[in-house]
Order: structure tokens, then C-alpha cells, then sequence
């Protein structure tokens, strides 16, 4: 699902005989040399009510819950810009190491990584190599099942995913079993899939953005159904719940140069936090992972795997 942006594609996008939702997917895909139509493109921040109103969106404060596809609700900004740089930094320098397990299990022990591995002073540490990590239950990529191994969800994640559920009150009770951290490049992508491997599928998936804005598509349970494209921002929360939790959702594109977090801090009147720091080891201060948000989008979602009474 996880792919890379393939470059110097100098041709007009071709769009027949494919479904709605993988025409929306090459609509705003990042192609060398081609202009994307972003008009469709909902940033709720852009539209004035009759907007809203015409397109089915209901705002609340920061939150925008949407007709369709039932169940999908925004959250403008429900992290802070020291949540985002706290959890990012847990991210690149904790969850990436064992117990937890990234993609590079997949490869050979042997394999060299060096080239993919960014150590800079002035930028940042990271394998760009690593493309997602899986903390909670490990989930089984190759037959789409959830086995018995899992790890503890550390308390960061617990903490704002308890968050987002008592600030919407969607569900009594929530606890996060499994959670993705996806790492993306500025021209990486997520194909259209379903999360439909949890035996809970009606528990709300709450996913959080972090460094660069995203285009996010989520259309019905089929691909026959033309899905919209929301535009995501660093500390947005995602929600997919009722209905919305069992359609075709992905990220189609990534937008380059749309995170500065030194022009953020100045509309936000926040103190300057960009003095340049030494890396100590392979661990990031906070002006590192400044530099990679600048570069890259986090993703992290978190969901229940089991109903309470199927717990074990």
C-alpha cells in the first residue's frame, strides 16, 4: 500500500476505465512536470458557511463532522505545537526500536542501510528507509490478520487517543490496541485500502497528522463510490467512525514545502524554539525533528483490534 512517487512521468494522466476512486487517486498524485487540479480539494479552513453548508459539512468549534461519508470528522488543530514536536520526537527516536517492529524486519539482516540514513547536525537523524512502525498488536501485513504478539501502547499514544475520545465523545471506553506510524516523504503515497483486519470494526479509528499537509480520500466500502479529498494539516485529528470506519480510504499525495514551523510560530506568537542543537548520538532535540516535519508528514493511527468481550 505504502508506495513511492514515481518520477518524470511527462504524459496528461489517463483516467479511462478506471473506478471513481482510483480516478480521484491520480487526480492528486504528484506527477513531474503536471499541474494538479486541487479545486476539489476541501480545506475547511477556506470555506464560509453556505460552503459548508453545500457540501454537507457541520462545524462545531474545531470540529467538522461531514454527511458523507457518514462518520468523518475533522479536528482543526486538536494538537499543539508541543504535542506535535513531543510525540514526533518519541516517534523518530524511541518507537522505531525494538520491542516495536518497522518494515525493515521484511529485509534480509545483512542488508546495508547506510545510504538511506540521514545523521546531520544541521537536519536530522533517521533511516528514510523506515516507512511505518507498529507498536500494540503486531499486525500481520502478508495474511491481513492480527496474531497474538503485541506490545505495550506506550502512555504518549494512550494519552492523546483517551483524548480524542472524550473530547468527542464518540464511545464510553477506548483503548488503543494497535497503532501505525506511517513516515512519509514529501512524494511518498498510501493506496486505497480498507481496515477491515480488526475484528472491532465498529470502534472509531483516530489518526493524527504531524509535520507536512496530506490530501486524505475516503469514498464507500467499494471503489465504485466516488470518494472526497480532505486537506490535512500538522496536529489535525482524523476521525473514521460508524460508517466511515468501513470504507476505502487513502493518501494520495503529500504536500511539499507546506510545513514551516518557523513562520507557525510567528503567527502563533510562539516563542522561538529553533536554536540549533547537537545530535547526541542518534537521538533528535527538538530542533531535529523541526527540520524533519519540515520534510516529511508522520502519521499515526490507533484503533481496537477486539471487542471487549473477544479480549485476550
Amino acid at each position: 500500500m505504502y508506495q513511492k512517487i514515481k518520477k518524470n512521468k511527462q504524459n496528461p494522466i489517463q483516467y479511462q476505465n478506471l473506478n471513481p476512486f482510483k480516478e480521484a487517486e491520480k487526480k492528486y498524485k504528484f506527477y513531474a512536470g503536471l499541474q494538479t487540479d486541487f479545486s476539489e480539494l476541501i480545506d475547511v479552513n477556506n470555506l464560509n458557511e453556505q460552503q459548508m453548508e453545500q457540501q454537507g459539512i457541520h462545524k462545531n468549534g474545531s470540529v467538522y463532522q461531514f454527511d458523507y461519508p457518514q462518520g468523518v470528522i475533522q479536528v482543526k488543530g486538536f494538537l499543539n505545537l508541543d504535542d506535535q514536536i513531543r510525540i514526533s520526537k518519541l516517534c523518530m527516536n524511541e518507537y522505531i526500536n525494538q520491542p516495536y517492529r518497522t518494515n525493515l524486519f521484511i529485509y534480509k539482516e545483512d542488508e546495508n542501510f547506510d545510504k538511506f540514513i540521514v545523521h546531520d547536525d544541521k537536519r536530522y537523524h533517521f533511516n528514510n528507509k523506515i516507512r511505518w512502525a507498529n507498536v500494540g498488536y503486531q499486525y500481520d501485513w502478508n495474511n491481513r490478520q492480527y496474531p497474538q504478539e503485541k506490545t505495550q501502547v506506550p502512555d504518549p499514544i494512550q494519552e492523546i487517543s483517551q483524548r480524542a475520545n472524550n473530547f468527542l465523545q464518540l464511545q464510553n471506553q477506548y483503548q488503543s490496541e494497535s497503532v501505525i506510524i506511517n513516515f512519509y516523504q514529501s512524494h511518498d503515497y498510501m493506496t486505497g485500502h480498507l481496515d477491515d483486519a480488526e475484528l472491532d470494526q465498529d470502534s472509531p479509528i483516530y489518526s493524527f497528522s504531524f509535520g507536512l499537509s496530506s490530501v486524505f480520500v475516503i469514498g464507500g466500502p467499494t471503489k465504485d463510490e466516488k470518494p472526497i479529498a480532505i486537506k490535512l494539516d500538522s496536529g489535525d485529528l482524523l476521525v473514521m467512525s460508524g460508517h466511515a470506519r468501513k470504507c476505502y480510504h487513502g493518501v494520495p499525495r503529500v504536500l511539499a514545502d507546506s510545513f514551516n514551523p518557523k513562520q507557525y510560530c510567528l503567527i502563533k506568537h510562539i516563542r522561538n524554539p529553533f536554536q540549533q542543537q547537537q545530535l547526541d548520538g542518534n537521538v533528535n532535540a527538538d530542533f531535529h525533528v523541526f527540520n524533519y516535519l519540515s520534510e516529511h508528514r508522520i502519521n499515526i493511527n490507533t484503533r481496537q483490534v477486539y471487542k471487549p468481550q473477544l479480549e485476550q
